[in-house]
């Protein structure tokens, strides 16, 4: 049965619901009729979880929340259109399944975009949703508060609040109320209120003045009585001004005195908080590892703790079931058993690595049911500038959502869903880490690279990354990328929507993933010839195919995202473009003997993870923009 002859005429009490249903119907191309079509009866059950019976003729939903009613539908049109009949009982694992979006790396999604993703979160049968944003919200008192970082008003919110309410799905606002607000702090208005760069003065009225209008502001968006206050990765904590203010004061007590004012505000508002726990652990460490197995938090700063604050568990880094296990235990000796917040690697640039993502998130969802974990979610963060495509994120997605509604989940069925949920399988989506999956290549921590990212923004004649390709065929696994990727664009709107880009990135890296390390061959070499063919044929065509890359990246950007952040991507391409043709001009002087030597080509490359002295390179030195385009200070 194709998507036109999906006619659904639905019988029973649903005028709650009808509006979601039609939403996420129209997304699937299922058609509700009330004259005709395959009849549906729509009943509610007093448990958690849904039903479906489906003959062929006729069918029953039975469901407790509007999000289990939505993804019964998915499932029935799903069997409809295979000509399946389908009986089926799915009882909830969890109580709340969500989604995490990172807002406040310059990629701000523009209300369009996420009612599309409750769309999507709905047909899977998610139920809850956060935007991080960590100045990404409007605050009427502080002009400075997301200035010119397109902050979302307060109507943008309420729209997507009540759209998400509309498909049964909660929206949790997600803030920060200690570190990472540097963005907010860099401007002078708020001088009084910084201890470091980006970690906020505690301890002080103005503070909590601030705090209590940043509060005050974003929950009056959301039906939600529920807060994240974040509180993660303090690290200055206590380091700054207010070393002068108050000496060297246990961390603990700055932490635990804080939050029990933050607290306060947050109960003010009628509201319930949960921080990130990592806080906790990184001061109860001796070496200040969030994962430190040997943590001990002692009894008297335990005691201290505030009452009435969820703790977050955050990991995105372990495979191993029995890993996640012994954290939680750690988190439920602290008073109670905490959400999980797994992840999407979607932050090494513009490749999401499913491989790691989907071994994972597996091992830690396990763990989180057998230790009776209700409440958990994944995230997707935009580190250095949010240059993924967010559509890659969807199989993340449908891996919480089958594990929401299974003990256990069957990759063929997980690969079905896939398929009908995003429109593109499994199997598609796996392919985008190719691009960092190059045969060779030592691989980072974590077991896996982000190449694609740092080939693309590293200098040509710099080539800070040149001596980690070496001997590697770039030009051959980058041009059956570029076909692979053409091909899939070819297929269809959802297709294109998420390949565009990757072909046109795969054609630019065909040239120059290993254009530096030819570049200083034919120089160390004395071939001038080869030095004018790359300067007068192969630059003037990488030139070209770099720009082509910039403007379909922008488009995909502007097509998901406020217009406010691109224009850091767009000084990166200036820059890759710029530095294109001053190697073009280099090379030209030098081959007609206008200069005698090129400096740049002089030095000995090294290896940028100094792997000589280490077992294993380190994968945050390659994720920065910053340490990746030049050895010098942008500052």
């Amino acid at each position: 049965m194709d998507k036109q002859q999906t006619v659904i005429r639905l019988i029973g009490d649903m005028a709650e619901e009808r509006n979601g249903i039609e939403a996420v119907c129209a997304m699937i191309g299922a058609t509700l009729n009330d004259a005709k079509g395959i009849p549906v009866r729509l009943e509610k059950i007093h448990r958690q979880g849904l039903v479906i019976h489906y003959d062929g003729e006729s069918a029953t939903i039975g469901y407790w929340q509007v999000s289990q009613l939505l993804r019964a539908i998915g499932l029935l049109v799903e069997a409809m259109r295979a000509g399946q009949q389908l009986y089926l009982q799915e009882d909830m694992q969890f109580d709340t399944i969500g989604a995490m979006v990172d807002c406040s790396r310059n990629a701000v999604p523009k209300v369009e975009t996420i009612k599309e993703l409750l769309r999507r979160m709905a047909l899977m049968g998610m139920n809850m949703l956060m935007l991080y944003t960590e100045d990404i919200y409007e605050v009427a008192a502080k002009p400075y508060f997301g200035y010119m970082r397109g902050r979302y008003t307060a109507e943008e919110l309420r729209q997507c609040d009540d759209y998400a309410a509309m498909l049964g799905i909660e929206m949790v606002p997600c803030i920060q109320t200690l570190a990472h607000l540097e963005n907010y702090l860099r401007w002078e208005v708020a001088a009084d209120l910084k201890d470091t760069h980006e970690v906020l003065l505690t301890g002080q009225p103005q503070t909590y003045a601030f705090i209590d209008e940043m509060v005050s502001s974003v929950s009056s968006c959301f039906r939600s009585k529920r807060i994240h206050i974040g509180m993660d990765e303090a690290h200055g904590l206590g380091r700054g001004k207010s070393l002068d203010l108050y000496g060297n004061v246990n961390r603990f007590e700055l932490m635990n005195a804080h939050l029990k004012k933050v607290v306060d505000i947050t109960e003010s508002h009628g509201l319930k908080p949960m921080i990130w726990s990592d806080m906790y652990f990184r001061m109860g460490s001796k070496t200040h590892d969030y994962y430190d197995l040997d943590t001990e938090i002692d009894e008297a700063h335990m005691a201290q703790m505030p009452k009435g604050v969820d703790l977050v568990y955050w990991d995105y880094y372990h495979n191993e079931q029995s890993f996640y296990s012994r954290m939680i235990e750690k988190h439920q000796a602290l008073g109670s058993t905490p959400l999980f917040a797994g992840g999407i690697w979607t932050w090494l640039g513009m490749c999401t690595h499913y491989s790691k993502t989907l071994a994972y998130s597996e091992a830690a969802l396990l763990a989180c049911k057998q230790a009776g974990v209700k409440e958990a979610f994944i995230t997707m963060w935009g580190d250095n500038g949010a240059e993924n495509n967010l559509w890659s994120i969807l199989p993340g997605l449908q891996l919480y959502a089958e594990h929401a509604y299974a003990a256990t989940v069957d990759l063929s069925n997980l690969e079905k869903r896939i398929a009908f949920c995003a429109g593109i399988s499994l199997q598609d989506h796996l392919s985008i880490e190719q691009l960092d999956a190059i045969h060779g290549l030592v691989l980072e921590e974590y077991g896996l690279s982000n190449a694609a990212k740092y080939l693309l923004w590293q200098d040509p004649l710099l080539g800070l990354f040149d001596k980690h390709i070496e001997g590697i065929a770039t030009e051959n696994h980058y041009r059956k990328l570029a076909e692979k990727y053409e091909t899939l664009a070819s297929k269809d709107a959802s297709h294109e929507r998420l390949f565009a880009t990757l072909a046109r990135l795969g054609r630019v890296l065909q040239l120059k993933a290993d254009l530096g390390v030819r570049i200083r061959e034919a120089y160390l070499n004395n071939q001038l010839a080869e030095l004018r063919r790359i300067a007068i044929e192969e630059l003037p065509e990488l030139i070209s195919r770099t720009d082509q890359l910039r403007t379909v990246h922008r488009q995909q950007w502007m097509s998901i995202n406020k217009p406010n952040g691109w224009e850091i991507q767009d000084i990166r391409y200036g820059g890759i473009l710029a530095r294109l043709s001053s190697a073009k001009e280099r090379l030209l002087d030098y081959v007609t003997g206008t200069i005698p030597l090129i400096e740049e080509l002089q030095e000995a490359r090294l290896y940028v993870d100094n792997r000589e002295g280490r077992e294993r390179p380190k994968t945050n030195y390659y994720v920065s923009y910053e340490l990746i385009s030049s050895a010098s200070r942008h500052f």
